[in-house]
């Protein structure tokens, strides 16, 4: 490493010429590189779909989810599955292995699904698809007065004029039903002309039908036969013969039903702003652009409307570029705010030359990773652009360490070229050894379970990249650069000013060094074990913060969105007019906030809510309002969320009410999964859960996903039923027929399958009385009534039911409220006293660990094993580098400190600890085994030119005084301003910052005070041996 050192300070050219190249290869890649909001991630599941149209959850239960989990739980590879049976299908999800080859597994699966040979003659194809994340980066709105059919029609469009453009890859529409040919034959009508439902389905396929007929051979060519009567709209279906009168006459499906030409049935809704609407979701690809694509479909909105009708509008709706251009701005401004700190930092302390190299060697190490990212599968994201933040401090160490180190050697007379190289040999093998453990300790978040390691692997590829180019910088370039630095001369000019300011920072820092540190150093290897103990008691004091909950522990910060979400989940069986009503309720009053005389003492405003999206699936309505940009940090979301839900007034009826105003995750919560086969006990087991949990101190929306309190209705035959004729068989069909409704046949209309439904009006199949007034038709063709040959009976019903690995389960969950219980000591008390008395009493029960408390435990689990490997591996070279088993421990013990600094930090600005703080952790012992690394190397040269220990001690600490200074205080300075950020982008950033620059500022005092007084009591131990095995010798001689 000298000789190369020694060929750069030497060859300038061959050093500015490497220094061009990674610019360049930096702008190459910085152009090519791809652009996402998060990193994509691949997650190994499997699902397995499969409808059963008409079917309940218990029918879609039996028939559908068993029978394919028993046909492939026992597959090798398999982790997991997961399924639910909800009215009209089934799902089963299975989790892979990660050691097993997606491709390989989705083809066994597949075909152990497609040998299956029992599911119901109703039920539909089984669809096996793996399970793909795409990025989804904007949606637009397409709203207004319009019918159902127009919507339709202009998303269509829309979707097609996107999915033609360079920059888009994926576009789906959301809120679209599919079209469907109703034909509903009453009862009365039934009876009046003889007919039954197997009638006019019969009807239909004999008539509504295309067939090709073969290929006429004629001498003037081939001519196609083919008969064409397929009917296709409502007009086409009411022609269709049916039967005929005695006279002859025919008697169409018109004359005896009503055609309707309609939609599928569901129970769903989506309104924006107000209006009927539908969405469009835009993805990325595998080489993902997201502000290109954003920027195209913006374009789109914007000049693209001209061909709507007036009663139609389009909008974007969460555009999450906004995200990502939010952070790449509050990067990038304060990097350069950052940089011009830590210039002038340097300046004052240093040289203006020297500061200007630095500066310049921090954008060559960031150009060289953004030259290698492309490359390595790596894009511009979210976790990237933080990784770069992240590595700040770090690079700065390496550079103003190597750049003191030449500035000293020129302050002793030697000249530019000996002191560059001098300089630079000094220091090197210290800042080689201290980038290589760095590595080391940042590698283990390649091997994290699960998705963790696809979600922060850009974590380490950058620090890793970053500080490979910055060692080649700090160690190559940046002292070839010094040594073209002329001396400087006295100015007489109107900088003469700064000069002098510069000169007195210089001198200062040097007398503090040696008036003021010097003496309290010697103090403190004087008193080095009373040192020592301060330090550990101030270590366990910040252990305390964060156990007594002064430093609450979360596993993400929650900072407010500009998106308030309110969730709430109706009754099973609530009517959808009922839903709506409680949509438009929630409309109207997001209206009246702007006017709130609350809302109005914090910021004053006439467009408080910018956009609002109302949505109704089933039981759940999902309403969100977003903020508009000019109230953005200026209310509180928290504030507009209760006030909203005053205007909108109490929804007795809702069985529960969620308010999100979150980014980013949903907030912690503890959650238990209960297995069983015998239901009863289940819900029983479940019932006693929720009730243990209510009695804890703190724990609030206890709930569980439990479906239940619908009525089903179950049908069995009488005893006299045979004697009429009718079998159950019968009875079945025809009621399925009525209610559900009979498929005669599926008829290609465009681009859509429209299914050709026979069945009771709709009026008739909303109510009860229907079943007992429908009429059973035998295969003699006698009608009898219903309640003649079967019984209805109620049952309580499910609406949804769900199962984990091959039986029923249910999941309890419940959020712990601020300065209470922490989740995970909920999950202490749930997982021990309480699971305990639960297997006495509910023995048929298995109790898992759900959610985010079993990803906790095996995240942790990996973590302490693989830095712990970590740890051992750079404790292995630094004593094989040291020659010693004592000295690496000098240099490793100070990284418990940077952590007290860190939580220090985090009293000090009244910050969650949460995993993003840890990750500022990880950087911050970087930083502090670089600084221990310098002092204890300099140390052991002062040992070696036979100094004793305290001396070398006291010699060694001094003249690495500023250097330690100097990398702290531009770490932190260049830090500074991301802290007092108040966007929503630096809420994120900030707990990792204040990690960084906190835990440095008090890894400082360690390594010039707690590595000394640790490195003296050692030694004096050392003694104490020798001379007690010399005392030893003596006595047996």
């Amino acid at each position: 490493m000298n000789t190369s050192i020694r060929w750069f300070v030497g060859n300038p050219v061959a050093a500015n010429l490497l220094m061009i190249i990674i610019l360049i290869g930096g702008f190459f890649g910085a152009y090519g590189i791809g652009k996402e909001v998060f990193p994509s991630i691949s997650v190994n599941y499997i699902t397995v779909n499969m409808p059963y149209p008409g079917a309940g959850p218990k029918e879609v239960e039996e028939q559908i989810v068993v029978r394919i989990e028993e046909a492939i739980y026992n597959l090798e590879g398999i982790k997991s599955l997961s399924s639910e049976a909800r009215k009209g299908r089934g799902s089963v999800t299975i989790e892979i292995d990660t050691n097993y080859e997606m491709t390989k597994m989705l083809n066994d699966i597949k075909s152990r699904v497609d040998a299956i040979t029992t599911f119901p003659r109703d039920a539909e194809r089984p669809i096996v698809t793996e399970l793909l994340e795409r990025e989804e980066v904007i949606r637009i709105a397409l709203f207004g007065d319009a019918e159902e059919p127009v919507l339709k029609e202009y998303g269509e469009r829309i979707r097609d004029d996107l999915a033609a453009m360079r920059d888009i890859d994926f576009v789906e529409i959301w809120g679209v039903r599919q079209p469907q040919v109703d034909i509903e034959l009453s009862e009365i009508d039934m009876r009046r002309y003889g007919l039954s439902f197997d009638d006019v389905v019969s009807a239909i396929r004999r008539t509504s039908l295309n067939l090709p007929a073969g290929t006429i051979r004629a001498d003037s060519g081939d001519i196609q036969v083919q008969t064409r009567g397929q009917a296709y709209y409502e007009e086409d279906f009411n022609r269709i013969a049916v039967t005929s009168r005695d006279d002859g006459t025919e008697i169409t499906i018109g004359d005896v039903a009503v055609v309707k030409d309609t939609f599928e049935e569901r129970n769903s809704l989506t309104r924006f702003n107000g209006k009927t609407a539908i969405f469009l979701a835009i993805s990325v690809g595998e080489d993902p652009d997201v502000m290109a694509t954003t920027k195209a479909v913006k374009d789109y909105v914007a000049t693209g409307a001209s061909f709507l009708p007036n009663e139609l509008q389009m909008d974007t709706w969460q555009d999450f570029s906004v995200l990502f251009e939010g952070r790449l701005s509050l990067l990038t401004k304060n990097a350069i705010g950052g940089l011009i700190l830590v210039f002038i930092i340097l300046m004052l302390f240093l040289s203006p030359q020297l500061a200007l190299w630095v500066a310049v060697g921090i954008g060559v190490a960031y150009m060289g990773a953004l030259w290698v990212l492309p490359g390595v599968g790596l894009t511009l994201n979210m976790l990237s652009m933080f990784s770069f933040l992240l590595i700040l401090g770090i690079i700065v160490d390496d550079a103003i360490i190597v750049g003191e180190s030449i500035f000293r050697h020129q302050e002793e007379g030697y000249d530019r070229l000996t002191a560059a190289q001098a300089g630079a040999q000094a220091v090197s093998k210290p800042v080689f050894l201290a980038v290589l453990s760095t590595m080391i300790f940042f590698s283990p978040i390649f091997f994290l379970p699960g998705i963790w390691a696809q979600l922060l692997w850009a974590i380490p590829a950058i620090t890793i990249i970053a500080l490979g180019f910055s060692l080649i910088e700090s160690l190559w370039i940046l002292p070839s650069h010094l040594a073209q630095m002329k001396p400087e001369k006295e100015r007489t000019s109107e900088l003469s000013a700064l000069h002098r300011v510069r000169r007195w920072c210089a001198t200062g820092l040097t007398r503090v060094g040696q008036n003021v540190f010097r003496p309290l150093l010697q103090k403190a290897l004087d008193w080095h074990n009373l040192t020592l103990v301060v330090f550990f008691l101030a270590f366990a004091l910040s252990l305390t913060l964060v156990g007594s909950g002064y430093v609450r522990q979360v596993q993400m910060p929650n900072v407010a969105s500009d998106f308030i979400r309110m969730r709430l989940e109706m009754p099973d069986g609530y009517s959808k007019e009922a839903k709506l009503e409680i949509i438009k309720r929630a409309e109207r009053a997001s209206t009246q906030l702007a006017g709130d005389p609350i809302i109005q003492e914090a910021v004053k405003t006439d467009r408080l809510i910018a956009n609002q999206l109302s949505f109704m699936w089933g039981d759940t309505l999902r309403l969100v309002v977003e903020l508009s940009p000019e109230v953005s940090g200026k209310v509180q979301p928290k504030l507009v969320a209760e006030r909203w839900q005053y205007y909108m007034g109490p929804v007795p009826d809702a069985k529960k009410i969620d308010v999100d105003i979150t980014l980013g995750p949903p907030q912690s919560q503890f959650s238990i999964s209960l297995t069983a086969s015998n239901t009863d006990q289940l819900a029983e087991a479940a019932q006693f859960v929720k009730q243990q949990l209510e009695q804890l101190p703190g724990t609030r929306n206890i709930r569980d996903d439990l479906h239940s309190g619908r009525a089903d209705i179950d049908i069995s035959l009488l005893p006299n039923a045979d004697s009429l004729g009718v079998s159950l068989s019968q009875v079945a069909t025809q009621v399925r027929q009525g209610f559900y409704g009979a498929e005669a046949q599926r008829v290609p209309r465009g681009r859509d399958d429209v299914r050709v439904m026979v069945r009771y009006p709709k009026d008739a199949r909303s109510q009860v009385d229907t079943l007992e007034d429908m009429r059973i038709r035998t295969a003699a063709g006698v009608e009898v009534p219903f309640y003649s040959v079967a019984e209805a009976t109620y049952v309580p019903g499910y609406s949804r039911i769900k199962r984990k690995d091959r039986e029923r389960s249910i999941v309890i969950s419940a959020l712990p409220s601020t300065g209470k219980l922490t989740v995970s000591e909920i999950a202490d008390i749930m997982y021990g006293d309480v699971a305990e008395e639960m297997r006495l009493l509910f023995p048929e029960v298995s109790i898992k660990k759900d959610g985010q408390i079993e990803d906790q435990e095996e995240f942790n689990s990996a973590a302490l094993k693989l830095f712990g490997l970590a740890i051992l591996l750079i404790y292995t070279l630094m004593a094989i580098e040291f020659k010693s088993y004592l000295k690496p421990l000098g240099v490793l013990s100070a990284i418990p400190f940077g952590i007290m600094g860190a939580i220090f930090g985090h009293l000090l600005m009244g910050l969650d600890f949460s995993l993003l703080s840890l990750v500022g952790v990880l950087a911050v012992s970087g930083v502090v085994v670089n600084d221990n690394l310098v002092l204890i190397d300099r140390i052991i040269q002062l040992r070696e030119e036979g100094e004793d220990v305290h001396t070398a001690l006291l010699r060694g600490s001094v003249d690495r005084f500023r250097p330690i200074i100097l990398t702290s205080l531009t770490t932190f300075v260049g830090l500074t301003p991301i802290l007092f950020e108040t966007s929503v982008q630096a809420q994120f950033l900030i707990p990792m910052v204040a990690s960084l620059a906190f835990g440095v500022l008090f890894a400082t005092t360690v390594t010039l005070l707690f590595v000394p007084c640790l490195y003296m009591a050692g030694a004096s131990l050392k003694q104490k041996i020798r001379g007690y095995a010399s005392n030893s010798n003596t006595m047996l001689n």
